[in-house]
C-alpha cells in the first residue's frame, strides 16, 4: 500500500513507526506521572478551634498554644497517605509563634478528614510589640489572620487561619509543590525552626 510515491510506504520506514510508538508511550507515561502533581493532591484548609497563652510576654504564665484542625478533602477514589514526618509553624505578622511535628496519617478515598494538631512554643506569651499589634487589630474589630505553614512530604501548604472568629468560607490552602525543597538550606526556609 503506497500513500504517495514521493513519501513512500510506511512499511519501508520501520524507524518512523518505532519513533511514533515510542512517542505515544512517552506521552502516556508523562500523563501518568502528571497525576502526582499538586492539582491531584487533596484540598487542604485549617481551622483554629482554640487558642491559649496569647498574653503579653512580661506577665505570661503559659506559652502560646494553638489547637489546629487540618482538614483534608481527598477527592480521589484512592486513599491518600502522608508518610510523615511533617512540620507545622504558626506565625503572626511574619513572626513564628508556635510549631508542631506532624505524624503519619491516611485519608480514605472521597472523604474529608480532620487531623488535630497542637502547636506550641517553648517561650511564655508574646513579645510586647506583637501583643500590642494584635490587640490593636482586635480593638478595631479587624480579623486577626495567622499564617499556618504545613510541610507534608516535600509539599508546602500556605494556610490562613482567623483568630477568634470564623472566616467567610474555608480558606483553601495554596499548595507549593517543592520536590527540590531542601530543609537544610536557610534561603528556602520561610520561618526559622523554633
Amino acid at each position: 500500500m503506497t500513500i504517495d510515491k514521493e513519501y513512500g510506504n510506511l512499511e519501508e520506514h520501520p524507524c518512523v513507526v518505532a519513533f511514533a510508538a515510542i512517542l505515544c508511550l512517552l506521552l502516556f507515561g508523562f500523563t501518568m506521572h502528571d497525576m502526582k502533581r499538586p492539582e491531584y493532591l487533596p484540598e487542604f484548609w485549617v481551622k483554629l478551634p482554640a487558642v491559649e497563652g496569647l498574653e503579653r510576654g512580661t506577665g505570661a504564665s503559659r506559652p502560646p498554644t494553638f489547637n489546629i484542625t487540618l482538614r483534608v478533602n481527598n477527592r480521589d477514589s484512592e486513599p491518600w497517605h502522608f508518610k510523615g514526618p511533617g512540620r507545622v509553624v504558626v506565625a503572626y505578622a511574619g513572626v513564628p509563634l508556635a510549631h508542631a511535628d506532624l505524624a503519619e496519617f491516611t485519608v480514605p478515598g472521597e472523604v474529608i478528614s480532620s487531623v488535630p494538631i497542637v502547636a506550641t512554643s517553648s517561650g511564655l506569651g508574646l513579645p510586647d510589640e506583637l501583643y500590642d499589634r494584635m490587640q490593636s487589630q482586635r480593638r478595631r474589630r479587624e480579623r486577626v489572620k495567622l499564617a499556618v505553614h504545613v510541610t507534608l512530604d516535600g509539599v508546602r501548604l500556605w494556610c490562613t487561619a482567623i483568630l477568634h472568629g470564623q472566616p467567610r468560607g474555608p480558606f483553601v490552602c495554596p499548595i507549593l509543590y517543592g520536590p527540590t525543597f531542601d530543609r537544610t538550606d536557610p534561603r528556602q526556609m520561610m520561618f526559622p525552626i523554633i
